[in-house]
């Protein structure tokens, strides 16, 4: 089979993380993996922490990783938005700044995040959309080393990449949300410093949960371990409610005390929607984003799984988490709870029987009706529509908001964050205005966080300038929040990757698809033909099962999310998948469908049964003068 040989990384708009350009010609001999990624995208920030512990297992080994970032939205293309990016999210790998994605397309790219892994000898060993499994991808990269190590192709040594100045300390580093108690004191996700910090209303520190050291631990506040947190609320028994976004926990600090405990999560990332009730402590959360307390229950907007979550007090003194709306598909559709979609929920604001959300990847403003659970849209129209323009709810447009509060007179506030501005809702009149935002040292970059005071000013996590203003109802500014007192950071600690369990197979995608088939708007039918490997068969009395996930456009695609057949005792069997494609918004329009497939082989000599798995991708054609069916065999690799 011909080797496809990688496309050198141009144009670049810039090159960060390394003082000079970076050649693939020149990493010949290294395996390495490419990282498209875009900065707004929460399943992009998923892989980071994958990446980076994959370079602390093979420090010292010819293994590169590179950042590819290619943007969705304009105000995160530029390059200094971009560094600002990998200084927030830990990124210590050279990333390269696609030009208009340009990159993306030389390497046909359909959707954030993907990652392509380079062999020693230049050509693409594996393409992968989506979120990787840690060991699947490990267990490559040592392939590939070993194949090439063999061969003699591998480099000595890893090339020496110089990197640039880290930045200076500073109190706050890229400040998240904000929360400000009955007595004024203001609660603060240092987000960049893996803390919370609470300040009087002067500023002054008056307390510090977390360490500054990057994890998940419980206890001391001194000795508490976050990573990234985000949404805070205080409850009315002076306690904190913390989302800890990279974590995947919720937790509550008990500032009388100094301790802090997990609510809900198990501190690994999930990999499911919330769906029935179910215990919160043991249930995998997908980065909880803010929280908001109506009454017993904390309300949580889980950003990774495109939902929103309410924890609920359980009989045996712990939490029960259950899906409050959104069936976990990225997409803006209104409706009751298990109809409604969101995207990336990023930002609560309460007032009474309402709720809104900051629904950032859709660029809009939901508001949900507590009484009845039914979800509508204030501002906003889909996954990739956004702008700046004020007027009319339905023709007003923001750009990936991530904080809405509600002003002392009822109308809301927006944190509009990749426009670098405050945005109003008019509720009554149903009109969206810019608020007046000064030039120079009075301007906001990228702000994050946003907090009502008792006198109606506003207080901002100015997160792109690592500082907290305090704005005029109209958003005229006043002056900056000097946070005094806040603990130096410690010195980072070289600790080792958690360890991975064997993977069970050495490639993520055994098919991809070339030809993508082309499907007009309607309903679609795809047929799936699964071949058992020559001398195997599909056990008789095991399910057979495919797992559905539209990875791109979700908004126009949709499918059911699980299939499953009985076994059939034979070589062969086919699934039918039903998809329902929407209207079009343009002629052309790119989707992607992945499937993977489980099943229970039987054969050899003797005849054992063991498991088989199978990744599948399939690039998909959405025009008005598509089909309305498509066929795919797909032969499975031999159990090992």
């Amino acid at each position: 089979m011909e080797r496809l040989r990688a496309p050198e990384l141009e144009p670049a708009r810039a090159w960060l993380g390394t003082t000079r350009p970076l050649r693939l010609r020149e990493l010949r001999g290294h395996v390495v993996v490419l990282d498209f990624w875009t900065s707004c995208c929460v399943n992009c920030m998923h892989v980071l922490p994958i990446l980076r512990d994959l370079e602390r297992r093979h420090a010292g080994r010819p293994v590169v990783v590179i950042g590819v970032h290619s943007a969705k939205f304009p105000g995160e293309a530029a390059p200094e938005r971009v560094a600002d990016a990998i200084a927030r999210h830990d990124v210590h790998h050279p990333v390269v700044v696609d030009d208009g994605l340009a990159i993306w397309e030389r390497y046909a790219i359909r959707s954030w995040p993907t990652l392509v892994v380079i062999r020693p000898d230049g050509t693409i060993a594996a393409v992968a959309p989506g979120e990787p499994d840690p060991a699947a991808l490990d267990t490559l990269v040592r392939g590939l080393l070993a194949e090439a190590e063999a061969h003699g192709t591998l480099a000595a040594a890893p090339l020496t990449i110089p990197r640039g100045d880290p930045p200076p300390p500073r109190p706050l580093a890229f400040p998240g949300k904000l929360a400000v108690a009955d007595d004024g004191r203001i609660a603060v996700a240092d987000s960049g410093h893996h803390r919370v910090l609470v300040l009087a209303p002067d500023g002054e520190v008056l307390v510090t949960i977390g360490s500054g050291r990057r994890g998940q631990q419980d206890g001391p506040f001194a000795e508490v371990r976050l990573d990234d947190p985000q949404g805070l609320a205080w409850a009315e028994d002076g306690a904190l409610w913390i989302c800890d976004a990279r974590a995947h926990t919720v937790a509550r600090a008990d500032l009388s005390a100094g301790r802090l405990h997990t609510v809900a999560g198990t501190g690994s990332m999930g990999h499911v929607p919330i769906a029935s009730p179910a215990p919160a402590r043991a249930t995998a959360l997908r980065s909880p984003w803010d929280v908001a307390l109506v009454g017993e229950r904390a309300l949580v907007c889980l950003a990774g799984s495109h939902q929103l979550a309410a924890l609920t007090p359980s009989a045996d003194g712990g939490w029960t988490v259950a899906m409050l709306a959104g069936d976990g598909r990225e997409a803006l559709v209104d409706g009751a709870p298990r109809e409604a979609c969101f995207a990336q929920p990023s930002g609560f604001a309460r007032a009474g029987d309402r709720l809104w959300i900051a629904d950032s990847e859709t660029s809009a403003i939901r508001e949900l009706d507590l009484s009845t659970g039914d979800t509508r849209t204030l501002v906003g129209q889909g996954l990739f529509d956004w702008g700046a323009e004020d007027g009319p709810f339905a023709a007003a447009s923001l750009q990936h908001p991530l904080a809405v509060a509600v002003t002392t007179n009822g109308d809301l506030v927006v944190a509009d964050t990749f426009n670098d501005r405050l945005r109003r809702l008019d509720r009554r009149a149903g009109q969206v205005t810019t608020l007046s935002l000064g030039t120079g040292d009075e301007s906001l970059r990228e702000p994050g966080g946003l907090a009502v005071l008792a006198d109606g000013d506003l207080l901002v996590a100015d997160t792109g300038h690592h500082r907290l203003v305090r704005l005029a109802s109209d958003g005229r500014f006043k002056a900056e929040l000097a946070v005094r007192g806040a603990p130096p950071m410690p010195t980072p600690a070289d600790e080792p990757p958690p360890s991975l369990a064997a993977a069970p197979a050495s490639r993520w995608f055994d098919l991809v698809l070339a030809q993508a088939p082309n499907l007009a708007p309607g309903r679609a039918r795809g047929q799936l033909r699964l071949l058992a490997p020559e001398g195997w068969k599909f056990n008789d009395g095991a399910p057979q099962r495919l797992a559905l996930e539209v990875s791109r456009r979700s908004d126009l695609v949709t499918t059911t999310d699980r299939i499953s057949l009985p076994g059939q005792g034979r070589s062969d069997m086919s699934f039918e998948i039903d998809l329902e494609v929407a209207e079009l918004p343009t002629s052309e329009v790119r989707s992607e469908l992945l499937v993977r497939v489980d099943a229970v082989l039987c054969g050899g000599d003797p005849e054992v049964c063991a498991p088989s798995q199978a990744w599948l991708r399939i690039p998909l054609l959405l025009t008005q003068a598509g089909d309305s069916a498509f066929t795919v065999d797909l032969t499975l690799a031999t159990p090992v």
